[in-house]
């Protein structure tokens, strides 16, 4: 085993954290049995889906060592933070019990069974007694070093992307890198400055002129033109020398061919430059971290993304998931999503649903497979719960069934019901507006059969 053998996240237990009230289990198994590759986690707003990711990062293990540099135990991350992150997990009340536990693999890969090869575990958590106001007890749970003696364990790479995230101006300095986790803690956290990580990796290309700088280069614009639709290749991004005051007219920047143009990365829509910004920080991060690998961005990490389908058009959500596992096939994702359409897309993915329940949150986790399904049987379905028609439209259809579902008082209720019927059967139901007139001309000849009765031979 080595230095960096994969290390991916099993599971992650709650107890009375913040919405959490009654002991949840997240896990990121399919059922058939394996790793997943994408755990997705759908939910309502303010039920819980940013407190799993943040209590993700919190319980990664952090490496205990002694005044010699020998392993001595893994602690949870959390062990580092302030007293005032530990009491807002906290769920309110006088005297609580809280409990977060984490559970990581080491060595297993994604895609591949719990029992195959025997993989090691590391087990982190934290429980603490008391209120917000006064901790009693705090005790940590730590994983026995003995048993991870095949691997030079250093950190965990996982990084982190929030719902504030946006284009940063932050620029990397050579051989320095801020927190990767921020953004998914901090609301106003700035990632590294795309144009400048672009402008960095040129720069490198043209100065050294080593083939590994110039094929990090083009790998780094491959991902570009996959994970951008209107970019349809490496030749459609020009890196060109930074604006030099007083020569405003001279092309400038990072550019980028579309179907409408040239336009430089300020002018790409906030979907794209929101796109582009977090999956360059996550690129600059796995160069950092596997500096010596010989393809960075094959390596192993886990990654987590609030709200993976912010800014994102329809067309694009059913596409991004395949996209980014296509271009980091070693890293996990572990994301949140308010939209059908990347439930849908989700093939191979672990669907969670979280519920409000008497005032708890509930991990809901019924092994969906909904990849067959329509948008509109997604939402209707028990990972939404959404009607799939407008407000208006359900009231007639709230307003029909009350009427069938009592005697008629009169002839007007009679009458009522009839033309409540009539709207509903008059609905759109067709995917396209030819089907939809073909369909309606039938009603019309229909109506009209009807009207005039049957014909004598």
């Amino acid at each position: 085993m080595t230095a960096d053998s994969p290390i991916y996240c099993r599971s992650l237990e709650l107890e009375n954290v913040r919405c959490f009230g009654q002991g949840q289990r997240l896990d990121c198994f399919g059922e058939d049995g394996k790793l997943a590759r994408w755990t997705l986690i759908l939910g309502n707003n303010g039920v819980g889906k940013t407190t799993l990711l943040q209590c993700l990062s919190w319980m990664r293990p952090v490496p205990i060592k002694d005044k010699d540099g020998k392993l001595e135990a893994f602690y949870p991350a959390l062990n580092d933070e302030d007293n005032p992150i530990l009491r807002s997990l906290i769920r309110m009340g006088d005297d609580v019990r809280t409990v977060l536990k984490g559970e990581f693999s080491v060595g297993q890969k994604l895609g591949q069974g719990a029992g195959v090869q025997d993989p090691e575990a590391i087990a982190t958590g934290i429980t603490l007694r008391g209120s917000p106001w006064e901790l009693k007890e705090r005790e940590l749970a730590e994983s026995d070093p003995k048993a991870f003696k095949r691997t030079s364990f250093r950190d965990i790479p996982m990084f982190g992307y929030g719902a504030t995230r946006k284009p940063g101006t932050v620029k990397q300095e050579e051989g320095t890198i801020s927190d990767p986790l921020a953004s998914l803690h901090q609301q106003f956290a700035e990632l590294y400055d795309p144009e400048g990580i672009l402008e960095q990796f040129d720069y490198r290309s043209a100065k050294t002129r080593k083939q590994r700088d110039r094929d990090r280069l083009q790998k780094v614009k491959e991902i570009l033109a996959a994970v951008l639709p209107d970019v349809e290749g490496v030749t459609d991004i020009d890196v060109l020398a930074p604006p030099v005051i007083g020569h405003t007219s001279e092309r400038s920047g990072v550019q980028f061919k579309t179907p409408y143009g040239t336009v430089p990365l300020s002018g790409l829509s906030l979907g794209y430059q929101t796109m582009l910004t977090w999956v360059l920080d996550l690129v600059l991060r796995l160069y950092e971290r596997y500096p010596d690998s010989s393809d960075p961005l094959s390596e192993p990490g886990i990654v987590l993304i609030d709200e993976l389908d912010l800014h994102l058009h329809p067309s694009w959500q059913r596409e991004i998931m395949d996209y980014l596992a296509d271009c980091f096939p070693a890293i996990q994702f572990v994301a949140t999503a308010h939209s059908p359409l990347i439930a849908q897309a989700a093939r191979n993915a672990k669907l969670i649903v979280l519920r409000e329940t008497e005032g708890e949150a509930i991990i809901d986790d019924q092994g969906w497979r909904v990849n067959s399904w329509r948008a509109d049987q997604i939402l209707a379905s028990g990972l939404f719960g959404i009607p799939t028609r407008s407000k208006e439209i359900e009231e007639l259809r709230r307003k029909r069934d009350e009427l069938l579902g009592k005697p008629y008082e009169d002839s007007i209720e009679e009458e009522q019901l009839q033309s409540l019927q009539v709207r509903l059967d008059l609905l759109e139901t067709a995917d396209d507006p030819e089907d939809q007139a073909a369909m309606d001309l039938i009603r019309r000849v229909a109506a009209n059969l009807k009207e005039s009765g049957p014909q004598e031979s």
